[in-house]
């Protein structure tokens, strides 16, 4: 390994939509990096299917670099050699799921650096449809559902859970009137992430939804999305 060991400080910037308020949140790390890398690694934007990266360049020649990336911390199942650039798009990624990332430089002999410091990002967690929708009067539609059901499970993914299984599995897109257990099974599911991660549960508008008296609305589905966006 080429280079002495120096140490440099990283900040770390992510922003998501949530409803009604958007939010930066700045980390600052101290790490180690060779000389030869002096890559440092934070995630810019998030969007469907994709995730979009940026790092310092080396402070030696370098012929590239290659990202590395996988669902668990430090372990890397994916790999792209995005050439002699310092901001690479890693794309087909499922959304809803937490991807953690490396960076490496490579010489023209084909040597790689260490690794840079490791960040992380979901893909496709920046926003729902209709994401501020407002009680009472926002009609709850097939999308909301949908979503909700893929972020859902993307978070149970990432804490090795299975997919959980969902009445009325495929919703037509003219659908505007969900049923109760819909509700119910997205609560259900996400409750057993918070378990997972030992947090409590949320607290629920109509905590026990009855099939043909409760009438679903948006504040079910508003509830829902905070509550995955608060452990994505």
């Amino acid at each position: 390994m080429v280079g002495s060991l120096h140490f440099a400080e990283l900040t770390v910037q992510t922003s998501s939509d949530r409803p009604h308020r958007d939010t930066v949140t700045r980390v600052s790390v101290r790490l180690a990096v060779l000389a030869v890398v002096g890559v440092l690694l934070a995630p810019l934007t998030a969007h469907a299917g994709q995730i979009t990266l940026a790092w310092n360049p080396s402070t030696s020649t370098v012929a590239g670099y290659a990202v590395y990336y996988g669902t668990s911390a430090g372990v890397y199942s994916g790999s792209v050699d995005v050439g002699n650039q310092t901001t690479a798009a890693v794309n087909s990624l499922t959304n809803g799921v937490r991807y953690y990332f490396v960076v490496k430089a490579y010489t023209t002999a084909g040597v790689y650096s260490s690794p840079s410091n490791e960040v992380n990002g979901v893909s496709g967690a920046s926003s729902f449809t209709d994401s501020q929708l407002t009680l009472g009067v926002s009609v709850v539609r097939a999308v909301h559902v949908t979503e909700l059901r893929t972020r859902i499970n993307g978070l149970r993914a990432v804490r090795g859970l299975s997919a959980a299984a969902w009445t009325d599995a495929t919703l037509a897109s003219g659908f505007t009137a969900s049923k109760a257990i819909h509700v119910t099974e997205l609560r259900s599911a996400l409750n057993a992430v918070y378990s997972a991660l030992a947090r409590t549960p949320p607290t629920y508008t109509d905590p026990s939804p009855v099939a043909g008296s409760t009438v679903i609305k948006a504040a079910h589905i508003a509830e829902l999305r905070a509550a995955v966006l608060a452990v994505e």
